[in-house]
Parts: structure tokens; C-alpha cells; sequence
């Protein structure tokens, strides 16, 4: 009897090496995966946003000369003193999801798309923004913890450097203020931090997230 029950211990064991290295393995595949998936959409926006950097350029030049002939015509130039409200999100929609532009931290060495909704589908692929916007500078965006995503937000320090690029080419470059472990249930510490830029991603304790707080270096 106890040499069965040895013997059914040690193929419990084994089951339990088994699937944890199953898992191991699993998760690195979806690292991959992620990584490959974002590498390739990149490419996308990337060309996205370089097409409107053009467009806006050759616009830009079309309208320059028109002023400039408007003014040799005019004896004294006109000041605008019409007010424009706040520009929205530019969003475009590339394989069927919608993206608001690239984040890239030098220090980490990574450049990612950022989708403008977030789902747990959407996380597979890409950081997703979940409140906010550059333009208003209360921008939130979450990731999945793939060591090609945000896996390594633990490493910034104050003072590294985060950039944004939205889909019209307008870079934002921030600066880190605070990294926290927040509870994931604490919402609007992440909503209402009064930063400009904040980015957080699940730790091992799928309870917490770690969360690192920015504003704005190039006032």
C-alpha cells in the first residue's frame, strides 16, 4: 500500500511539472505572439501617419502661398478672434480596430501601437487606451504584463522619458514623476491622478497593477 501511494505521488508530481511548464511555455508563446502582432501593426500606423504628415504638409504649403498672395493684395493683415474648442482623438481604423496613435519609451526600448478602446481581446494585441486623450492631457493607457508589451515598467525611474505620437503625427514627450502598485479595484486613483500621461500593466499579483505616473517635458 505505501509503495502505491509513493508511486501515485510521484505521478502527481510529475502531472503538476508538467503543466506548469505547459503554462511557462504557453505564456511565452503569447509574449511572442503580442510581440509579432504589435511589430506588424506598427508597421501600419506608422505609414498611416506618415500619409497625413504629407497630406498636411502639401496642404500646408497650398495654403501658405495663397496667404501670401492675399496679403500682398490686403493694406493691413486681419487677426482672427474666432475661439476653437478642443481638437478630438484622431482615430483611425486599421484590420478592423481602431488606433489612436504609438507609445514608445526609449529606456525600455520598446515602440508599441495604442488601440482606442480597450477589451481583454484587444490586450492580446496591443496597449489600449482606457480614459483620455493627449489632447486634454489625461491620457490612460493599459497593457498586458508580455515582457514585449509592459512587462517592464518596473525598470523606469523619475525623470525617464515616455513619447506618444498620435495618428496625425503630433508627438508628446513626458517625463516620469511616480511609479505606484495600485489595487486594481482603485479606478479613480488611475481616472482622476491629475497627471498628464499615466501607464499601468497587471504585476504577479493579479490584484494589484503597477502604475507609472507622467506629465508633460515639452511645455
Amino acid at each position: 500500500m505505501p509503495k502505491k501511494i509513493g508511486i501515485i505521488c510521484v505521478i502527481f508530481g510529475a502531472v503538476l511539472i508538467i503543466s506548469a511548464l505547459l503554462l511557462f511555455f504557453y505564456n511565452q508563446y503569447e509574449d511572442y505572439r503580442a510581440g509579432q502582432e504589435a511589430e506588424s501593426l506598427l508597421s501600419d500606423i506608422k505609414s498611416v501617419i506618415a500619409e497625413k504628415n504629407h497630406q498636411t504638409n502639401t496642404t500646408s504649403e497650398h495654403i501658405s502661398d495663397n496667404a501670401e498672395t492675399e496679403l500682398s493684395e490686403t493694406a493691413e493683415p486681419t487677426e482672427e478672434t474666432e475661439e476653437t474648442s478642443a481638437e478630438e482623438t484622431p482615430i483611425v481604423m486599421i484590420k478592423g480596430y481602431d488606433y489612436i496613435g504609438i507609445i514608445s519609451i526609449p529606456k525600455l526600448e520598446i515602440e508599441l501601437p495604442v488601440m482606442a478602446d480597450w477589451d481583454y481581446t484587444r490586450l492580446k494585441f496591443a496597449p489600449c487606451r482606457q480614459f483620455g486623450s493627449s489632447k486634454t492631457d489625461d491620457l490612460v493607457i493599459a497593457a498586458h504584463n508580455y515582457r514585449s508589451h509592459f512587462g517592464n515598467l518596473h525598470d523606469l525611474e523619475f525623470g525617464d522619458s515616455v513619447e506618444f505620437t498620435d495618428m496625425e503625427g503630433n508627438i508628446s514627450i513626458y517625463s516620469v514623476e511616480s511609479i505606484q502598485v495600485l489595487n486594481a479595484t482603485n479606478v479613480d486613483a488611475v481616472q482622476n491622478s491629475d497627471y498628464d500621461l499615466v501607464l499601468y500593466t497587471c504585476t504577479k499579483i493579479d490584484e494589484t497593477r503597477l502604475t507609472v505616473f507622467c506629465n508633460r517635458s515639452d511645455n
